[in-house]
């Protein structure tokens, strides 16, 4: 993976990162009106990475599914519910 300083980007490049760290908005690149890249907030990209891991690990996915299933079906305790705190 390339790293680049922002502060060598010019304004424009400079000012959709600056507004993607703040806000969130993503940006698509195109080329011939085909889309080329995406650029999405730090943020964002880790917790795609971390998608894509869990996905590709079939059993860390299927205990997921496991406890939300038992969330929604009340197979679980909650935490004040365990340490009977009020």
């Amino acid at each position: 993976m390339k790293t680049i300083d922002v502060l060598d980007l010019d304004d424009a490049a400079r000012a959709l990162v600056s507004e993607c760290e703040i806000t969130g908005t993503q940006t698509l690149f195109t080329r011939n009106e085909r889309p080329v890249a995406m650029l999405v907030s730090y943020d964002e990209y880790l917790a795609l990475r971390e998608t894509i891991e869990i996905v590709n690990e079939p059993l860390l996915y299927a205990q997921i599914e496991t406890a939300e299933e038992e969330g929604r079906t009340g197979k679980v305790l909650l935490v004040e519910e365990l340490f009977d705190v009020e």
